[in-house]
């Protein structure tokens, strides 16, 4: 807080939503809550009655402010909803607030509350990267976590794997699978339906980019789009365990039927970035390092990468990755800058090529840092040529 020039931190929201509100408290629920944290001072949260009980059972939080009677009152005189929580923002800024001082908040901070807060006469201050920080490291049972989101999505991998085997291939290079065509839409209710079954969830919803439409590498694949053989289709999967909230991310990128030269070419660049990568992370490099050795090995195979020549069109069109946690995108950012990688982070690290003729072929796995260098987190087959 000291760095970030606030005397204290403001959160709201409900936590199942609020990332932040749930990493500082590590309480789960769908009420409305408010926390306080001052310097070196125990956090507070605030909510009725119901919640604080709750939140004494399943929460490491041990004081409580409860906002009942502000509630009950108002309720009582009839107020709209917005003079309601105008009176609930008063009574917590009355008596958790420090007396003087700057607020510190997160950008997902409602804005009504934030001019409830500006019309006390309260300062406040965004400080998002303070949270992005924070979580940039995690502790043995948030790993453990990313361990097990991590397999859930290993285990659908697998399953998409046994599907992709027992397709057939129609007119047309038509995939069909139980003689019926083979669409964005079955391939992604069965990532939903095995990720449910390993205790996860999709957070947003997962990428199924087949063909020349992979050349988009954020498209998300409409559920009408019909899978063909001989192309390569990229499936990206980033779900968040039900239980503890943390994420995996993992993409690979299929063929069924035959691999043209070209295409298997590009899959031996990508693999080659790939390699180079973890060889820079193995020796403890920068993000810079990182982005460096990928697009050097790129280059060397005749590839350009936007993270050197902005602008292109084809190529690495993205950064080389990113941290997961709490949410898909997390701090670090891996990109040309000299960030160094700390140990207890979790990065998830995809090199990949798009080209607007053939598609794309995007190869993510993700990483614990260490200080030792890095351990793999996903156990999964690079190529899956069926």
């Amino acid at each position: 807080m000291a760095q970030y020039e606030v005397d204290a931190l403001f959160l709201e929201g409900k936590s199942l939503l609020n990332t932040d509100l749930y990493y500082m408290t590590r309480f789960l629920a769908v009420d409305p809550a408010y926390y306080l944290k001052q310097r070196d001072q125990p956090g507070v949260l605030a909510a009725i009655d119901m919640v604080c009980e709750r939140a004494k059972k399943y929460s490491h939080i041990r004081k409580f402010h409860s906002v009942s009677p502000t509630i009950h009152h108002a309720v009582s005189e009839r107020v709209r909803r917005d003079e309601l929580e105008k009176r609930i923002i008063a009574d917590i800024a009355k008596n958790l607030f420090p007396e003087k001082g700057v607020i510190g908040i997160p950008r997902t901070t409602d804005a009504q509350h934030v001019h409830n807060l500006q019309q006390l006469g309260i300062k406040t201050k965004p400080v998002q990267g303070l949270f992005f920080k924070a979580r940039e490291t995690k502790d043995n049972s948030e790993i453990e976590a990313i361990k097990k989101a991590s397999q859930a999505t290993e285990a659908t991998f697998q399953h998409l794997i046994d599907v992709f085997q027992n397709t057939e291939i129609g007119a047309k290079h038509v995939l069909f699978y139980e003689k019926k065509p083979l669409t964005v839409g079955r391939v992604k209710r069965m990532i939903e339906h095995s990720l449910v079954d390993n205790d996860s969830e999709n957070s947003e919803e997962s990428i199924v980019a087949a063909g020349s439409k992979g050349a988009d590498y954020h498209y998300l694949g409409l559920r009408d789009d019909v899978l063909h053989a001989h192309e390569p289709i990229i499936i990206d999967i980033f779900p968040r365990r039900l239980e503890e909230r943390y994420h995996a991310d993992i993409t690979r990128t299929f063929i069924r039927g035959d691999v043209s030269t070209k295409l298997n070419n590009l899959f031996e660049s990508v693999e080659a970035a790939f390699d180079a990568v973890i060889d820079a992370l193995q020796a403890g490099g920068t993000a810079e390092d990182l982005t460096n050795a990928m697009t050097d090995s790129f280059e060397r195979n005749g590839h350009q990468s936007a993270n050197r020549t902005p602008g292109i069109k084809e190529g690495m069109l993205h950064s080389l990755g990113h941290g997961i946690g709490l949410d898909v995108h997390e701090y670090p950012g891996l990109s040309l800058q000299p960030t160094p990688l700390l140990p207890g982070a979790v990065i998830a690290i995809e090199p990949a090529l798009y080209y607007q003729k053939i598609g794309g072929v995007r190869l993510e796995e993700d990483f614990l840092v260490t200080s030792k260098g890095a351990k793999t987190i996903t156990k999964l087959p690079r190529t899956i040529f069926l």
